[in-house]
């Protein structure tokens, strides 16, 4: 005899799509919680590291720049303005940063000015102007790489006194420079760093173009790259 209405194992099957069903939707829901830890975590790290970043900045343009500024023109061939720098800040708080020769002269000359070896790339890592370590309260510290990409150049027409052999005489000069902030300051906070006492020609800032990177000793992909104008 056939049997044309058998229901027999249709609970089975029933059962079985409710417990695919339930494993589907509690797969779902450890991805959505494992992901929200993940980003979580990735957005802790990026502030992290940014903060950091922000931190190495200040640093640069308000302390080892202006310090830079300050000894541009103490150099000699047995203790080099790098050598110089690196010596005088080997005690300063707990980053006791490192110099490049390059950076004095990138601090008061425009960059078609430079040295073929000193470096403009966009890359702070190579040809690093001035790199140190900053420590962090959580993890490992952060490595801290900074360098001037680029020095704004001024040119200014002047008139000079020259010589003839029909007597004094006035003609046109251009002078090409970077600024003409005065250099002796050795501190941004608290005080003036571009004009004194008897200054009466216009102020002309020195303008630059400053990336810095700052990235974990350990983990070099958790990094922060910012780019500074910056005029002193």
């Amino acid at each position: 005899m056939k049997l044309l209405h058998n229901e027999n194992g249709v609970a089975l099957i029933t059962s079985l799509m409710f417990t695919a069903i339930t494993l589907v939707i509690t797969m779902a829901l450890l991805y959505m919680a494992t992901s929200s830890i993940r980003t979580s975590g990735m957005i802790k790290r990026y502030r992290t590291t940014t903060e950091a970043g922000y931190a190495a900045t200040d640093i640069v343009v308000k302390d080892l720049i202006a310090a830079s500024f300050a000894f541009h023109n103490l150099s000699s061939a047995s203790n080099p303005y790098s050598t110089y720098m690196t010596g005088r800040f080997a005690t300063a708080g707990n980053y006791s940063p490192t110099f490049s020769n390059c950076l004095r002269a990138k601090l008061t000359t425009p960059k078609s000015q430079w040295a073929a070896a000193c470096s403009s790339t966009l890359d702070a890592k190579s040809g690093t102007d001035v790199s140190f370590v900053l420590n962090s309260n959580t993890g490992s510290p952060f490595s801290v790489y900074s360098k001037i990409v680029d020095t704004m150049e001024r040119k200014f027409t002047v008139l000079e006194a020259y010589s003839a052999s029909t007597g004094w005489t006035k003609r046109s000069k251009t002078i090409t420079q970077a600024g003409n902030s005065d250099t002796s300051a050795t501190s941004l906070e608290g005080g003036s760093t571009t004009e004194g006492a008897g200054v009466t020609v216009p102020h002309y800032p020195y303008m630059y173009r400053i990336e810095i990177q700052a990235e974990r000793q350990t983990n070099a992909t958790e990094k922060a790259k910012i780019s500074v104008q910056y005029a002193y």
